[in-house]
């Protein structure tokens, strides 16, 4: 059987009140990274936020958004990645160039350094959000996250990931809140699993990669669930953002020839708003401040 490309795979150990997942973005991968010339080391850290984000995604039950953000870091001051309750992803990454070449050391956590990291969910029909900091301790993405959900959700969980330029993989194993201690088959998995090579076993048809890594288990394999890219950028939501420019900032971009464009950040996708369209955001703004307030 071949391997399924852009997918998410769960499974359950039966009897030991463990669930995994396994997820392999492939065609997801190569879209993502047109979002920007990524130097090797940060490429491989959007690479495994991809694929964390699809591990974490899965578990929204309802019409939302996840959301990853590691901001205010140096050379790394902004990694974003998002997904729905679908796993469509979009995100990408901002950097300090000059910071970047003068670090010696390009670990995550030296990336990352000074930044806060923080996973938001979103609900559609909630204006509320939710939002968790993860402490950036570990020398590794996958160990700040294992190290979160042990510490803060105080669920045992194990996550691995990696990426390279053809593909981003993880796996993600997390004992249920109602599992009773005492098979000692958690301590053995957190031990057997120790260093493994994702990329390597992200290559393993599924049903060959579980019965690889756990031959005594009992697992039940899920059918495979699809991961997309889509940005949900469009032509109105450039010009909102247009709007917020006020009038005057608009009347000087009109005294420049052409049409405007505006090229998204996280797609690559260039909007041209022509002339014409720009005088008539500035007039509905003119009619918008007119009108009487009841």
């Amino acid at each position: 059987m071949s391997v399924g490309k852009d997918t998410l795979r769960r499974f359950i150990f039966e009897g030991e009140d463990i669930l995994g997942s396994v997820v392999r973005l492939d065609d997801v991968w190569q879209e993502l990274r047109k979002a920007d010339n990524y130097p090797a080391e940060i490429h491989d850290i959007v690479g495994e936020s991809a694929a964390a984000a699809a591990l974490l995604g899965r578990s929204l039950k309802f019409d939302g958004r996840l959301t990853f953000q590691v901001q205010g870091g140096d050379p790394v001051h902004l990694l974003v990645m998002q997904t729905d309750h679908e796993l469509n992803l979009r995100g990408l990454a901002r950097w300090s160039e000059q910071a970047f070449n003068d670090a010696a050391d390009k670990s995550f956590a030296s990336l990352t350094n000074g930044g806060q990291f923080s996973i938001t969910v979103e609900a559609a029909d909630n204006p509320e959000r939710y939002q968790s900091i993860v402490p950036l301790t570990e020398n590794s993405l996958d160990g700040c996250l294992q190290h979160y959900y042990e510490q803060s959700v105080q669920l045992p969980t194990i996550i691995l990931l990696a990426a390279n330029a053809e593909r981003a993989a993880g796996l993600m194993l997390q004992a249920m809140p109602e599992r009773k201690a005492g098979s000692g088959r958690w301590q053995q998995l957190t031990e057997e699993l120790a260093g493994m090579d994702v990329l390597k076993m992200a290559g393993l048809e599924d049903s060959v990669l579980l019965s690889t890594l756990f031959p005594e288990d009992d697992i039940r394999l899920f059918d495979a669930e699809p991961v997309a890219f889509r940005c949900d950028c469009s032509m109105q939501k450039i010009e909102n953002v247009l709007r917020m420019f006020g009038n005057e900032e608009l009347e000087n971009l009109l005294a420049e020839p052409g049409a405007v464009e505006v090229r998204c950040e996280f797609c690559n996708e260039l909007y041209e708003v022509q002339p014409e369209r720009i005088r008539e955001l500035i007039a509905e703004s003119g009619d918008a401040a007119g009108k009487p307030l009841h």
